[in-house]
């Protein structure tokens, strides 16, 4: 299934089509004004049944400066959460001026629980009986709204190889499917039922590919093909 292109409003934030975190990161970050305040250093997430964009966290060779300028400690995280977007395409735009970021980054912080997406995409991922299925790679937003994990390690990697779509498929676990999540993601499946619905997924996804390939297809971004075979309706 590829991109569906077009806009849409996840929560007050609209994008015009689904990112990677991984996209975002280093992405220079503008105020209503159109006046640059620092670029994406790092996200971060809460979980609570659904993974949640939670904040960003600003970074740049400017924000020692901005910072000070602002009278926010150099030594503490400057943050703005996801309600302050207004839209993200080649830059992050907010909804507020430097004057009205002043405030909340001067009162944010980063709650305990919160997890930052450089800890996120390292983390180990474990089945319902504790037995590890691979690893998360990045966050995935959907012009739906929907936040979901891109998976990869060798037990995904054979399961591609096998289908012959490594290098086309992102295989991803939406949030519902999770159990939990602390310094591990426990889902709530067997490694043998993610194993199943992979294999019938790729099984069905083989003629698209192809046909895709052939017929050269441009909008079909055969490198971002994504579906969420474990969705529940």
């Amino acid at each position: 299934m590829a991109i569906t292109l077009g806009a849409k409003v996840v929560g007050t934030m609209e994008i015009a089509k689904s990112l990677c975190c991984k996209e975002l990161k280093n992405r220079d970050v503008v105020d209503s004004a159109g006046e640059k305040v620092g670029n994406i250093g790092d996200l971060t997430f809460t979980f609570d049944g659904q993974l949640r964009l939670s904040q960003f966290i600003l970074a740049g060779p400017k924000l020692e400066e901005f910072l000070e300028a602002i009278k926010v400690r150099p030594d503490k995280d400057a943050v703005f959460n996801a309600s302050l977007i207004e839209k993200i395409d080649g830059k992050v735009h907010l909804n507020v001026s430097v004057n009205g970021l002043k405030t909340t980054l001067d009162e944010d912080a980063i709650p305990v629980g919160e997890i930052r997406l450089s800890k996120l995409e390292k983390m180990d991922i474990l089945d319902k009986d504790n037995v590890k299925v691979g690893r998360t790679i990045d966050v995935d937003f959907d012009v739906d709204g929907f936040a979901s994990v891109i998976v990869g390690g060798s037990f995904i990697e054979e399961k591609l190889e096998a289908a012959g779509l490594k290098d086309d498929v992102d295989i991803i676990v939406p949030s519902d499917v999770i159990e939990s999540l602390t310094d591990v993601m426990k889902l709530k499946v067997s490694k043998s039922e993610l194993g199943t619905t992979m294999e019938e997924a790729l099984k069905a996804m083989v003629p698209k590919i192809i046909e895709a390939r052939t017929a050269k297809v441009i909008h079909y971004d055969i490198n971002k093909v994504r579906f969420y075979n474990l969705r529940r309706k």
